[in-house]
């Protein structure tokens, strides 16, 4: 259920490094907008490498303030989830990396040429909408804990896309999502599947896997509805293994998952779990929204209704346990129009300054 609360306090938290344009300017009119509110900003950290998300997150619960406001992507969202985990400060996401793909699922405003407002209607959003308590996923490698996640994380080949576009961040803030269709591209040249040992809520499976996801959402990258029925606060995460042996079924997987076919295929296995091990016969990358992580072997886990997030009134209802309708399957002309909408905010030439 929804907590209706009013914001007293927040922190700002920004990757000045995210997306394609600097924060700063539109950053300074979501804190007086904030300040016209009531809402006192305690502090304003800006994020210069990998853990200081984390760290300014933790700050912030520590000085038990009410919101933590995240300008950054969906990585930089998972890196704040690591410090906010278990504490009453709430996370408020403001569009501001390459996807985004968190707040497209919560419906929030995405920058683009015809919405160059969006980091301010993000925050108006966040002050209008309600806190609510949702899962966090939890991968562990080798035993050793190592990240959170809100979206989804990844084994296999889009770890591998992830951990390309990430080595060089310089083509990925000039070409934003092209970077990782060209990445995709090069990666299947060398792509094979690999053995991999499961272990689902206690139920055992050995496949041959080109790529396993376990998302707490129902969105996937920019483009792709892949768990329908997720549900971000139902304690389980949605577990889509992929099997395969190279390039050709890879593309094949990616059409179906295209058009909201993979889920009538054979060689994709479905479950609804809140824990799942794997082992591989060699060594598979992960990733935890997009960032790279480490190899497996790993343990990927649902901790449920652990953190709070601020959650705009635009949210789908279907994303939460209580929802007012079903999940419905989406239509061949609502996912064109989809493809046409994201592609148009997220695939286009760097702006001239």
């Amino acid at each position: 259920m929804a907590v209706p609360e009013r914001l007293s306090t927040a922190f700002f938290i920004y990757n000045p490094a995210a997306g394609q344009h600097p924060p700063e300017a539109e950053m300074k009119e979501a804190i007086r907008l904030l300040e016209a509110n009531g809402v006192r900003v305690l502090a304003v950290k800006a994020t210069l490498g990998p853990g200081d998300a984390t760290t300014y997150a933790r700050e912030a619960a520590a000085l038990n303030c009410d919101a933590v406001f995240l300008s950054g992507g969906d990585g930089t969202i998972a890196q704040a989830a690591d410090g906010l985990i278990h504490t009453r400060t709430a996370l408020a996401i403001l569009p501001g990396g390459t996807g985004n793909v968190l707040a497209r699922q919560l419906n929030l405003p995405i920058p683009s040429p015809l919405h160059p407002k969006a980091f301010l209607d993000a925050t108006r959003c966040a002050l209008n909408g309600e806190i609510r308590a949702v899962d966090v996923g939890r991968v562990t490698l080798q035993g050793k804990l190592q990240r959170h996640f809100l979206s989804w994380a990844g084994v296999g080949f889009d770890a591998m896309v992830n951990r390309s576009v990430n080595s060089d961040p310089a083509r990925k803030k000039q070409f934003g999502i092209a970077a990782f269709i060209l990445a995709a591209f090069l990666t299947l040249r060398d792509l094979a599947g690999t053995s991999v040992r499961l272990r689902v809520d206690g139920y055992r499976a050995n496949r041959r896997i080109v790529m396993l996801v376990a998302n707490n959402i129902q969105l996937y990258g920019v483009f792709f509805r892949m768990a329908q029925d997720a549900v971000i606060d139902d304690g389980a995460l949605d577990f889509y293994a992929f099997q395969g042996n190279g390039p050709a079924r890879t593309l094949l997987h990616a059409a179906r998952l295209a058009v909201s076919r993979h889920i009538d295929d054979p060689e994709v296995d479905i479950y609804r779990a809140r824990r799942l091990e794997i082992t591989s016969a060699k060594p598979l990358p992960v990733h935890v929204d997009g960032d790279y992580v480490g190899e497996t072997p790993a343990t990927i886990e649902a901790i449920p209704r652990s953190l709070r997030l601020l959650v705009p009134t635009s949210a789908p209802a279907t994303l939460f346990a209580n929802g007012l309708r079903q999940q419905s399957k989406e239509t061949a002309v609502a996912w064109m129009q989809r493809m046409a909408r994201n592609a148009h905010n997220a695939i286009r030439p760097e702006q001239s300054k």
